[in-house]
């Protein structure tokens, strides 16, 4: 990734930080734990070579910080846990796939309201992966999974943690990874792998709850807002980055305390030869013959979509539907958006978010934005 690229990456993960570490008192509680995994890496595209069973392994070290319901999210949440992780993944395949470390950020939730001390949990999150081994067409041609040294990484764990004693617990996981570059470089289409694993957490100091934590209130207006974002994308394997760019417009109605509702449009424009090159290969893919293939970039959606609350961070999900589309090579007819949005004061943001057309990437964006 190029530095200004990682530099909007840096300023999303530093506010989210900001933002969690200072919504607790001066000494919040922590935790710390190690999670040794085990799974196995499949066929991950047909055509591809076929990755046998291959005894996958790595291991994850954390720290947790305890919310304690200073802030109406945190106890409408059940109190969650805050952590950041640092990971290593060995796919017993030096020379095709080699090895992965992760840095990763995560929210840690459960359903049990009576803090119990055996719970299920879930654990999401997201951050970066550097890969060892990537695509070269000279040198690794087999590996069309990961083409940048440098990835996203998505992060779900479902987990049963049980008390052993105030200060030490176990945990077993089942668990999902997934790393892609959003197709800032091609081919692109990711590493997925399940791993299972058993685990320990220490927690020095037990965090103390605030009884007088406030209540979460809901916003009756509607709000308007308004966002740019800029995004890099390949479109040939071993291609230099061309542009895209986007402008959204919607409303925004908060309908629970959890989330809120958002209806607006959304307009891309890629630039010309990224299209061309599409279209030409689309074209040569299928048999058709056009001398002067169209450069129009321009795409016009309707789309809706919700933002998770928790606290000036949100979760986004959008799905869009085009009114204007007139590339070829784009066989959907709708795509979706998954992202993070930081408000940085009550009325502008800054957003990362992913647009993908079902499993198939598009472009990651990074925009700011106005609420009005």
């Amino acid at each position: 990734m190029k530095l200004n690229r990682v530099i909007f990456c840096l300023l999303i993960c530093s506010a989210v930080s900001i933002h969690f570490l200072h919504a607790q008192d001066k000494k919040p509680a922590w935790s710390y734990g190690a999670n040794p995994y085990y799974g196995a890496v499949f066929r991950y595209k047909s055509g591809m070579k076929k990755l046998e069973y291959t005894n996958l392994h790595g291991i994850e070290l954390y720290a947790t910080k305890h919310t304690n319901g200073k802030r109406a999210w945190e106890k409408l949440y059940n109190y969650p846990r805050i952590g950041f992780a640092a990971g290593y993944y060995n796919y017993m395949e030096p020379e095709e796939l080699g090895k992965a470390f992760t840095a990763t950020s995560f929210i840690d939730v459960t359903t049990n309201r009576n803090r119990k001390k055996n719970q299920w949990r879930l654990n999401i999150g997201t951050g970066f992966v550097y890969s060892t081994k990537r695509f070269d067409a000279e040198t690794n041609a087999n590996n069309k999974a990961i083409s940048s040294k440098v990835s996203y990484v998505l992060r779900g764990t479902v987990y049963r943690e049980f008390y052993l004693n105030e200060n030490l617990y176990l945990n077993a996981n089942l668990s999902f990874r997934h790393f892609s570059n959003g197709r800032l470089n091609i081919p692109n289409n990711g590493m997925n792998f399940p791993i299972v694993g058993v685990g320990l957490r220490y927690l020095p100091k037990p965090a103390e709850i605030l009884t007088d934590s406030p209540s979460q209130e809901i916003d009756q207006k509607i709000r308007f807002n308004l966002m740019a974002a800029r995004a890099w994308r390949e479109v040939l394997q071993e291609d230099h980055k061309h542009y895209a760019y986007a402008l959204s417009f919607y409303a925004q109605k908060q309908i629970s305390a959890y989330n809120t509702l958002l209806l607006g449009m959304d307009a891309f424009k890629y630039d010309e030869e990224s299209i061309v090159f599409a279209t030409n290969v689309h074209n040569h893919q299928n048999g058709i013959e056009d001398d002067n293939p169209s450069n129009d970039g321009r795409q016009l959606a309707l789309t809706i979509g919700t933002e998770v609350l928790l606290g000036k961070l949100h979760i986004i999900y959008q799905a869009g539907i085009y009114l204007y589309k007139p590339q070829v090579f784009y066989e959907s007819s709708w795509y979706q958006r998954y992202g993070l949005k930081y408000q940085i004061i009550d009325n502008a943001f800054i957003n990362t978010s992913l647009k993908t057309h079902s499993r198939t990437a598009d472009m990651v964006e990074f925009g700011l934005g106005v609420r009005i």
